[in-house]
């Protein structure tokens, strides 16, 4: 099984749990899982996920591509002042 195939058989179980009014123990000894796992998986989905949070700093380099009137070069200008020129 995929990791996706995985994660969706999980998701689908967790809602069927919900829905089931069972134990954790009983719901999970009637699917052949442990109920730490099913305990794991209800813990992971039921937080929220943060996608604005800070990654910490980017590596990437903000650029302008400069259009050059030759049609034959490709101008990239960094904001720190280096500017490169591919012939194309």
């Amino acid at each position: 099984m995929t990791k996706k195939e995985n994660d969706l058989w999980m998701r689908k179980l967790v809602k069927e749990f919900l829905d089931s009014g069972r134990s954790q123990k009983e719901f999970a000894s009637a699917h052949g899982i442990k109920e730490g796992k099913l305990h794991y998986w209800r813990s992971k989905l039921s937080r929220p996920v943060d996608v604005t949070a800070d990654k910490g700093p980017s590596h990437f380099v903000p650029i302008e591509v400069v259009p050059v009137q030759d049609g034959r070069t490709i101008l990239i200008r960094c904001k720190n002042g280096i500017e490169i020129e591919i012939p194309v």
